[in-house]
């Protein structure tokens, strides 16, 4: 993560100030909830170190991000992810109306699609993508697995056989099985393909896939679940 985070005040008044004047939707992932804010940041003030966003929208939300725990702010700017977190919220007031205060951030992460970081999935707990039939007449679905996710795609495994080989074929509605509540549904877009052969003989298919259109809600919640793997995987080491 340490060659996509942007350190220099600069740059990071430069990123979040592109969001405020596009008037973009942003995200705050509350830590330690299922909970996703969808919030628009109101000011910049580089002279009091502070970021005034919009408030939520209902009196549970706006007391949860009073809990003191922080969020984690996501925007899409260009294609690009920005992320960072945020710290203690507080309540203000923006041109008479109530807002949330934050500190601005010492350093942001600023990852663009063609570098989204691939982590591998721990093969102690599998996780599923099911994949409608592709084949008309069989309304049976196909389970298969991650063998690795990043913000951007993921690698999926079956060994039945059903999937087929093929590139550049879209399989709309799947639904990636992340632990609950979170599912994701998304389209993949099929960039590469192999075969492998399995030691007991048998052969699965290895599918490279992109996300397809991934929902701004849809992909904060995929971002928080890859760096919470990357996380994870560094304290294990």
């Amino acid at each position: 993560m340490a060659r996509f985070t942007l350190h220099s005040r600069a740059d990071i008044l430069f990123q979040l100030r592109a969001i405020q004047k596009r008037k973009l939707l942003c995200n705050l992932d509350l830590k330690g909830s299922r909970q996703i804010i969808v919030t628009s940041v109101l000011m910049v003030n580089d002279a009091k170190n502070t970021l005034i966003l919009d408030s939520a929208r209902g009196d549970a939300l706006n007391q949860e991000l009073m809990s003191g725990k922080g969020a984690e702010f996501i925007a899409q700017l260009d294609g690009v992810s920005i992320s960072f977190s945020t710290g203690p919220l507080a309540w203000c007031k923006y041109e008479g109306v109530p807002a949330l205060r934050i500190a601005l951030p010492k350093s942001l992460i600023r990852l663009q699609r063609r570098e989204h970081f691939r982590v591998p999935m721990p093969i102690a707990n599998p996780i599923r993508c099911i994949v409608p039939s592709i084949v008309d007449g069989d309304a049976e679905p196909i389970t298969t697995h991650l063998m690795d996710i990043s913000c951007g795609g993921v690698a999926i495994t079956e060994t039945g056989g059903r999937l087929g080989p093929e590139t550049g074929r879209i399989l709309p509605d799947c639904r990636l099985l992340l632990p609950e509540p979170d599912t994701i549904s998304t389209s993949l877009e099929v960039r590469n393909s192999a075969q492998i052969r399995l030691p007991n003989g048998t052969f699965q298919t290895r599918l490279g896939c992109q996300f397809i259109n991934l929902p701004n809600d849809m992909a904060a919640k995929l971002q928080r679940f890859v760096m919470d793997i990357e996380r994870a995987r560094r304290d294990s080491l």
